[in-house]
C-alpha cells in the first residue's frame, strides 16, 4: 500500500485574512490553483452537444437496451431515446448460424431485428446520437470472433457511422467477451478499416476482480470502464480507471429514484447507461434535463487534490478555496497501484477538524440530495459525529447518531431522518452515500446506492437557516462547532432538491 499524509500549515497571510477564531470565509481559487472539479477530456472532439452540468463536467446518457423484438420496435424504442435527450443508443448483438449479426440480449436463433436493419433506421442514421454496441456472444475461438466482429465493422461503416465527431463504441464483459474487442483492434488495422478505425472505441464492462481487470483494459489500448452502479468501493474504482487515462462510466440506473442517482452522480463519471425515462409517459425532467439543472450548491471532491488550499465549486464552474483559522483535516494520497478504496486525496478527520462551505440554501418549498464517499475510522462509540450538515435549527445532516447512520431533514419544527444500522458497515471500505428529500414524501437514504430505511412520509420545504454547510462537524452558527467526525472523506456534494 503507497500511503502518504500530508501534514498542512496555513499561511500566516491567510490566517490575518480571517480576523480570528473560526474557520474563514474562502476567496476565490485564483488562476493555476487546483480545480475543484478534475477536468475530464473524453468527449473532446465530439460534434454533439453533450449534457453538461452546471459545474461545467460534460457526462453523456445511454439508452439501456434501446431496441425491441423486431425492428419496428426497435425503431419505436431508438424515436424516444432520440425525443428524451439520450446520447448513447445501446444495441446488444448476437452472430446466428446463418451469418447475420442480430439485436437482442441472447442468442436464441430466434429471428429478431437484424443489425444491418436497425442501423438503417432513418432517424437514427441522420441523427447526432452515438451508437453503444455491447458483443454478448460468448467468445469460443478467433475465427468465429472475426466473422462477427468484421460483419459488425462493415455494418458500421456502410451505414455510415464512426465518423469524425461521432465515435462509435465497441462494448463487451470482462469474462472472455473482451477478446472479441482484441479481434476487432487487430481487424481495425487492416487497410479494409482505416476510415474508421480512429473512429472506435472500445470497453469492458467489469464486475470481477475488478482492479486488475481495469488495469488489463489500459494494457490492451482500450478506451473506457463501465462499472454495476452498486460496486463497492466505487469510487476508487472509477478513479483508478480515470488516473490511467481511462473513461469511466457506470450501469444500469433503474428508472425508480433515477432521478437521485443520475443527479448524485453527474460530475463523477463520463457515461450512464440508464433506465430512466423510457416508459410509455415521458417523464417531466428528461436525463438531459437532470444532468443540466441548476441544482448544485456544493461539491469537492478531493481525489486530484493533493495539497492546500483543497478547492469546490458552488453554483458555477467558479472555484473557491477551502482554509481554517485553527484546524484543518489533513490530507491522504493513496496512489493508484494502491488498490485502497479510495484512490488519490482525501480529507482525514481526527475528531476536531472540520472544513466551512458556506450558506447554502434550498428553495423555500424543496429539499436536499446530499453526497459523501466516506471511510470510517469510529463505527463504535456511538457518538454523534456529523459527516456533512447545515443543521442549526434547520437544514440538513448527514451523520452518525449512536449505531446509527442517518440523513435528516428540518421540516415543520423538527428533524426526520432516514437511518441505517452502523453494524453493517467495516473500516476498510469507503461508501457512496446518498441521502435525499425533496419536499414531499419520505427521507431517503442510500448507501453504495442500496436503499436503506426511509423516514415515514412528511410535506413542507426545510427550514431555512443561517449556518453554513460544513464538511466533519456540525455547525452551530457562523462559527461554532461539534459533533466531530472521525475518518476519511473524499466527496462531499450537496444540491437542492425539488420533486421530480
Amino acid at each position: 500500500m503507497q500511503k502518504i499524509t500530508i501534514a498542512i500549515l496555513v499561511a500566516a497571510a491567510m490566517l490575518s485574512a480571517c480576523g480570528g477564531g473560526g474557520e474563514v470565509a474562502e476567496p476565490a481559487v485564483q488562476g493555476g490553483s487546483t480545480k475543484a472539479l478534475g477536468a475530464s477530456t473524453y468527449w473532446s472532439g465530439i460534434s454533439r452537444a453533450l449534457p453538461t452540468t452546471p459545474l461545467g463536467h460534460q457526462v453523456a446518457m445511454s439508452c439501456h437496451n434501446c431496441y425491441g423484438d423486431n425492428t419496428a420496435q426497435t425503431e419505436a424504442k431508438v424515436s424516444k431515446a432520440l425525443g428524451r435527450g439520450f446520447d448513447l443508443v445501446e444495441l446488444d448483438l448476437t452472430l446466428h448460424a446463418d451469418g447475420k449479426v442480430y439485436v437482442e440480449h441472447n442468442d436464441g436463433e430466434i429471428a429478431h431485428g437484424t443489425f444491418d436493419a436497425t442501423l438503417a433506421i432513418a432517424s437514427l442514421q441522420q441523427s447526432d446520437r452515438m451508437l453503444f454496441l455491447e458483443v454478448k456472444e460468448t467468445y469460443s475461438s478467433p475465427a468465429f470472433s472475426d466473422s462477427l466482429m468484421r460483419s459488425v465493422l462493415r455494418t458500421v461503416r456502410d451505414k455510415g457511422y464512426a465518423a469524425a465527431g461521432r465515435p462509435v463504441f465497441l462494448r463487451a464483459f470482462m469474462d472472455g467477451r473482451h477478446q472479441h474487442l482484441v479481434r476487432a483492434q487487430a481487424l481495425l488495422a487492416t487497410s479494409e478499416f482505416a476510415g474508421i478505425r480512429d473512429h472506435i472505441r472500445l470497453h469492458t464492462l467489469i464486475e470481477s476482480d475488478i482492479r486488475n481487470n481495469i488495469r488489463a483494459t489500459k494494457s490492451l489500448g482500450f478506451d473506457g470502464v463501465e462499472l454495476q452502479y452498486q460496486t463497492s468501493d466505487l469510487f476508487g474504482k472509477l478513479e483508478q480507471a480515470r488516473q490511467l487515462g481511462l473513461g469511466a462510466g457506470i450501469y444500469t440506473v433503474p428508472a425508480s429514484m433515477g432521478e437521485a442517482f443520475i443527479s448524485a452522480l453527474r460530475e463523477d463519471v463520463d457515461f450512464i447507461t440508464t433506465d430512466y425515462d423510457l416508459a410509455a409517459t415521458a417523464l417531466s425532467s428528461n436525463v438531459r434535463a437532470l444532468a443540466q439543472e441548476n441544482t448544485s450548491l456544493v461539491y469537492l471532491n478531493a481525489a486530484r487534490q493533493s495539497a492546500y488550499p483543497l478547492s469546490y465549486r458552488r453554483t458555477n464552474t467558479a472555484d473557491y478555496a477551502l482554509a481554517s483559522s485553527n484546524t484543518m483535516p489533513g490530507l491522504e494520497w493513496l496512489s493508484v497501484t494502491s488498490d485502497e478504496d479510495r484512490i488519490g486525496g482525501s480529507m482525514v478527520f481526527t475528531g476536531t477538524q472540520s472544513l466551512t462551505t458556506w450558506d447554502a440554501d434550498n428553495a423555500t418549498d424543496g429539499g436536499f440530495l446530499v453526497t459523501a464517499v466516506v471511510n470510517f475510522d469510529d463505527l463504535t462509540s456511538g457518538a454523534t459525529a456529523s459527516i456533512v450538515a447545515k443543521s442549526d435549527a434547520g437544514g440538513f445532516a448527514l451523520e452518525q447518531a449512536g449505531m446509527q447512520l442517518r440523513f435528516g431533514v428540518h421540516v415543520n419544527g423538527g428533524y426526520s431522518y432516514a437511518t441505517t444500522p452502523l453494524i453493517g458497515l467495516n473500516g476498510t471500505n469507503s461508501y457512496f452515500i446518498i441521502g435525499a428529500y425533496d419536499g414531499n414524501g419520505a427521507v431517503r437514504l442510500w448507501v453504495n446506492n442500496v436503499e436503506r430505511m426511509a423516514s415515514a412520509s412528511i410535506s413542507g420545504g426545510v427550514t431555512l437557516n443561517n449556518s453554513p454547510v460544513v464538511i466533519g462537524a456540525d455547525p452551530q452558527g457562523a462559527t461554532d462547532r461539534r459533533y466531530f467526525f472521525k475518518g476519511k472523506i473524499q466527496q462531499v456534494m450537496v444540491q437542492k432538491w425539488r420533486n421530480h
